[in-house]
């Protein structure tokens, strides 16, 4: 069977890589998503283990299309009783991009009515359509004449994960920051800080691979879970495998660290939900003067700084350039990967710190264009 994993747009070499080292199949970079043939044991195995991916599909149809018309004929052409029952519900949710004279709306129209019509002609029963609660949720995606359709194994998105009950108002992706965290090759065996901690996500993201603990196992509503296609039983022996794999004893050294004592009382909310007590640890500190409180060595700083965002543009660059400079003087020879959306502001104040750049990438984040960096002081 044939696969396709979403991801962020710029982090698709790091899905890849995941998806590789998990299931052991080759994986091919797409626009934000990775492509690969596998099992459904393959898919399940992610939806479970996977930290930089956003939902797993069954791929059903991939080809060029120019009309409804096409896609509606692509989508009548597939099998659906292989995946829905006939007492099940389905609904179809659309991605659009390019140019095109119709909507998204069309296009899951389009393919409701192709399943509808194929489903009656292989079961003679007429499916269900539900928009709010389905059984079954199909994904349309079109990137200018490309058509793909896919069965979503997942549900919600796999960024939204089980710890997350305090929400700080400008928290990262789970996605991104595990993403960052592999970018930045920071091992377990490495000290880490997030001076600029928010909600926690880095630090918790950090703690739960450094423990091994495959996130998805604490997510109650998998969609794959409600699909014919997968077995109780194997999905239990998965389960077990992954569980049998943990860490738990492992000693990590992981700080996460604000000024805001909000953000910290948050923070420490997630840490408990996410099972980590003890194995992270928080406390406010304003970073500009990490050399007052810092009491560890560390080999690694991963975070995400809140450029001109929380502090104000005008600011922006002072604020940074007199916290890299206080970050080299206390901790020389730190590597930094950090997530900014003022690359311009972030790379003058590096430069007027001394900071060495070493990487740069521009990911999509939302519907915001920001930039991951990464050098040493």
């Amino acid at each position: 069977m044939e696969f396709f994993a979403t991801t962020v747009f710029g982090l698709e070499d790091v899905a890849a890589e995941e998806v590789s080292e998990l299931t052991g199949r080759e994986a091919l970079r797409d626009v934000a998503k990775v492509i690969f043939s596998g099992s459904v044991m393959d898919a399940a195995l992610l939806n479970y283990a996977s930290r930089c991916c956003n939902r797993i599909f069954v791929m059903l149809v991939r080809r060029e299309v120019e009309s409804l018309d096409d896609i509606e004929k692509a989508a009548r052409e597939v099998e659906y009783s292989e995946f829905i029952d006939d007492d099940q519900s389905f609904a179809v949710r659309s991605e659009r991009h390019g140019s095109h004279p119709f909507t998204s709306m069309d296009v899951s129209a389009a393919v409701g009515r192709g399943v509808i019509e194929s489903y009656r002609k292989s079961r003679g029963v007429r499916l269900k359509v539900d928009l709010d609660n389905p059984d079954v949720e199909l994904f349309a995606l079109l990137r200018d004449s490309e058509f793909i359709l896919g069965l979503n194994t997942t549900g919600r998105s796999l960024h939204n994960r089980y710890y997350r009950v305090f929400h700080h108002r400008a928290a990262l992706s789970a996605t991104i920051a595990a993403s960052m965290l592999r970018l930045s090759e920071w091992s377990p065996s490495e000290s880490l800080l997030d001076p600029f901690c928010g909600s926690g996500t880095i630090p918790i993201e950090a703690g739960l691979m450094g423990l091994r603990i495959a996130p998805g196992l604490m997510v109650r509503d998998l969609a794959m879970h409600r699909l014919k296609i997968f077995s109780s039983e194997e999905l239990e022996s998965i389960r077990e495998r992954l569980r049998g794999s943990e860490e738990r004893w492992r000693d990590l050294k992981i700080l996460g660290t604000d000024a805001s004592s909000r953000s910290i009382e948050g923070a420490s909310m997630n840490v408990r939900a996410a099972g980590l007590e003890g194995v992270v640890r928080l406390m406010q500190g304003d970073v500009r003067k990490i050399d007052e409180w810092l009491s560890i060595q560390v080999d690694k700083i991963v975070t995400n700084p809140p450029f001109g965002v929380r502090i104000g543009l005008r600011h922006a660059e002072e604020f940074y350039a007199s916290a890299f400079k206080t970050i080299s003087r206390a901790i020389p020879g730190v590597s930094v990967m950090f997530l900014t959306n003022k690359p311009v502001i972030a790379g003058r104040a590096m430069e007027s710190a001394g900071w060495r750049l070493i990487d740069r990438r521009k990911i999509i984040y939302g519907t915001l264009e920001v930039s991951v960096i990464r050098a040493e002081a």
